[in-house]
């Protein structure tokens, strides 16, 4: 059996655990990190600066030596640089189709009812999705993907249902979504269908979205759980860093816990 990495795109900020990252220090020596764009801090810090990547060659270079060293990756889309990185994805995932076992997408562009990326890269989502087995949105991004506005604000299902009419061939995992008793959680549909949710934090961490992909990933694909106990568990995962960041009184998401949750 061939190794099996994790190709991941995204972007990397110097300040705050976010994307790769999260990342990087989830898969270890599994991941195969290609920055997107690099910045000094989470975009939602002030002072924060952009600095361009190589993209089109690092990306490219990633491929060719995933060829040459025989192995077959997990291919995850996240941040987006601009909307010319998305051609580019799209041409090597046409070209190293024969390597890429699995496509996972991270539809990034919006959080809290505010969209926080162009209106270019939010039109080349739609032909990523299309391509992925699995699509991570949260619930702002939902409805930017299905052209609402990011605050309009109604039932999760509806946005949930437009959704699946749109990008019938991805398994959605709908993240974010409200349920009752003040819980959070997620919902999934396509080959199986199910819920999960936990008690809703009483603080926000920029990142947490990265954390409960990478850790899908860890469990499904490297610790061989099921689809669903992955997602289970890495939901409780999440839940868990952000007991132990809250109670550490710390801004950003805390991920140097060794205990499972």
């Amino acid at each position: 059996m061939k190794p099996v990495f994790t190709l991941a795109i995204g972007s990397f900020a110097v300040h705050g655990t976010a994307s790769l990252k999260t990342f990087t220090h989830t898969l270890g020596e599994h991941i195969l990190p290609v920055p997107s764009v690099l910045l000094n801090g989470l975009t939602n810090m002030q002072l924060v600066k952009r600095f361009d990547t190589p993209f089109k060659e690092l990306l490219e270079g990633s491929f060719e030596l995933a060829v040459h060293r025989d192995v077959d990756l997990i291919l995850y889309i996240g941040y987006l640089g601009n909307a010319q990185q998305a051609v580019i994805i799209n041409e090597a995932i046409q070209k190293y189709k024969p390597i890429i076992k699995t496509i996972i997408t991270d539809p990034v562009c919006g959080d809290h009812g505010r969209a926080y990326v162009s209106k270019e890269v939010i039109e080349q989502w739609p032909s990523l999705i299309e391509q992925s087995d699995f699509t991570f949105p949260n619930l702002t991004e939902l409805k930017i993907l299905t052209n609402q506005l990011p605050e309009k604000v109604g039932e999760a299902d509806v946005f949930i249902q437009d959704f699946i009419t749109r990008f019938p061939q991805t398994n959605l995992i709908a993240t974010s979504i409200p349920f009752e008793n003040d819980a959070i959680g997620i919902k999934v549909f396509g080959k199986e269908v199910f819920t999960y949710a936990q008690k809703q934090q009483s603080k926000h961490f920029g990142g947490t979205g990265d954390a409960l992909v990478a850790h899908f990933i860890l469990y499904h694909y490297y610790k061989n759980l099921s689809f669903e106990e992955a997602l289970r568990k890495a939901v409780d995962r999440v839940a868990f860093l952000m007991q132990h960041s809250i109670a550490a009184g710390t801004t950003d998401l805390l991920l140097n816990f060794p205990q499972e949750y």
